[in-house]
């Protein structure tokens, strides 16, 4: 299966910055449920930053366009078999990267989950919402991760370690039950809310969400093993340049500052401003005395 899942990827388009509207559905269900896990889920992604992020009407506009193209798109092949809307899903979405796949179909569909939230009070549906709220938490957590592995600065990691070889290896998959998931999810939110009270969880209905939840929990534990193990490979990576390039510190310095082929351009504090890459670079900087203050200041959500 995983070859078929591969088949379906072509990506064309260029690095689309997806975590400002995964902020937005994980935003939307802290609101409406104020679930504990959610709250801290927001800490853990930095939500403020993020967020001031769609405020730029470029990033709404584009966004807009491919939501409204997706949602369409995916309804038109929403059936009643789970795995071949699943690849339905990934064939239409083939030209994005993996993260804005999972994403994107996450939002899509983000008006069936906000039903659970609506729902959800009504103490005669609760417990047919919990098997789904379960699965939601999983489906947050494993996005959230593979949109992390393509945030990694690549500067820093080299895609043929080991662990980045592996996380390659685990996305496609983690992706294909992520949607499958979201799939059955909005499947049987349909269900519910078309039966209103007089609707019944059937024990296989249960098993079929408790199982993807479970798969996407053990998806979601070896992707959170590659991502501790990355940053100490971007470690290692400035430490043997720490070593190896004593007399050149615009190597060490183009690392830290991830800058390639100088296009990062330095910031001249007495004028407060930016130098022109063009005529100034971190290369003014070699063989120079150059002491580095790093501030860190922690943002309230």
């Amino acid at each position: 299966m995983t070859k078929h899942i591969r088949a379906t990827h072509a990506p064309v388009h260029g690095h689309i910055d997806v975590r400002p509207l995964f902020h937005v559905v994980v935003d939307i269900f802290h609101r409406s449920l104020s679930h504990p896990w959610l709250a801290l889920f927001r800490y853990m992604c930095g939500k403020q930053g993020q967020m001031d992020a769609m405020k730029s009407s470029a990033y709404q506009s584009d966004l807009a366009n491919v939501l409204d193209i997706s949602y369409h798109a995916i309804n038109k092949i929403f059936l009643r078999d789970v795995h071949a809307t699943t690849m339905g899903i990934l064939g239409m979405l083939s030209s994005y990267s993996w993260d804005a796949k999972v994403v994107i179909a996450l939002a899509a569909n983000f008006k069936e989950f906000w039903l659970v939230a609506q729902l959800h009070a009504t103490n005669r549906l609760a417990k047919s919402f919990q098997t789904i709220n379960n699965l939601l938490k999983a489906m947050l957590d494993v996005t959230n991760n593979v949109v992390q592995f393509h945030e990694l600065p690549s500067q820093y990691i080299d895609p043929e370690a080991p662990e980045m070889l592996t996380a390659s290896n685990l996305i496609p998959g983690a992706v294909y039950w992520t949607i499958r998931s979201i799939v059955s999810c909005a499947s049987h939110v349909l269900d519910i809310t078309g039966l209103g009270q007089g609707y019944l969880t059937s024990t296989t209905e249960t098993w079929e969400l408790s199982s993807l939840a479970h798969k996407l929990d053990n998806i979601n534990t070896h992707l959170r093993m590659q991502l501790t193990l990355c940053p100490q490979e971007a470690f290692e990576t400035l430490r043997l340049l720490f070593e190896r390039s004593p007399q050149d510190n615009s190597k060490v310095l183009k690392a830290m500052f991830c800058s390639q082929d100088d296009s990062l351009p330095l910031f001249d504090g007495s004028s407060k401003q930016r130098l022109n890459p063009e005529t100034v670079s971190i290369e003014v900087l070699r063989r120079k005395i150059v002491l580095l203050y790093v501030a860190f200041w922690k943002q309230e959500l």
